[in-house]
């Protein structure tokens, strides 16, 4: 039997009870679910002032397998759709630690590599995840000084294959 859609949910990091996006920078699995895979809810609205000098920016969210018996094989995230606004970006990175966390959304993870997967072919590999399993996925935007604010957003794709 193969696992369900309905099984594989994201869910916001920050403490077992935070509740806002803004918060989600790694660190203990909230038990909030993030229910909208666009990114523009994941960070602030970019105002005049960051627009001007640019900024960087950091979340985490846990992507878990709520199945409790069936493993989630090669999963796998990537960009499905970029964002929309010219000067900003966002990049990926897989914590295999799933522990890390960092003292403000301005401040990077450590040991990280972020990339830009914009399609399936070049996903970020999750591996399997197995029951009541959780993958850590940082996110990085980055948004070039000057940028002409703009309406902005993006899509993520996390990918499951098939049972071995």
């Amino acid at each position: 039997m193969p696992i369900a859609a309905g099984d594989l949910k994201l869910y916001l990091t920050g403490g077992a009870a935070n509740a806002d996006p803004l918060l989600s920078l790694g660190g203990v699995i909230s038990s909030v679910q993030f229910t909208d895979n666009t990114l523009d809810k994941l960070f602030a609205s970019i105002g005049p002032a960051e627009a001007a000098a640019g900024s960087v920016k950091y979340r985490a969210l846990s992507f878990k397998n709520t199945n409790a018996t069936l493993t989630a094989y090669a999963a796998a995230i990537f960009i499905a759709q970029e964002t929309t606004s010219v000067g900003t970006t966002v990049a990926l990175a897989f914590d295999s630690t799933g522990t890390q966390s960092i003292v403000n959304e301005d401040t990077a993870p450590t040991g990280l590599t972020f990339t830009t997967p914009l399609s399936l072919a070049t996903a970020i590999a999750l591996g399997n995840v197995a029951a009541s399993g959780v993958a850590r996925v940082w996110f990085r935007r980055t948004t070039t000084a000057g940028v002409a604010l703009a309406a902005d957003q993006g899509q993520i794709t996390i990918t499951v294959g098939n049972s071995p």
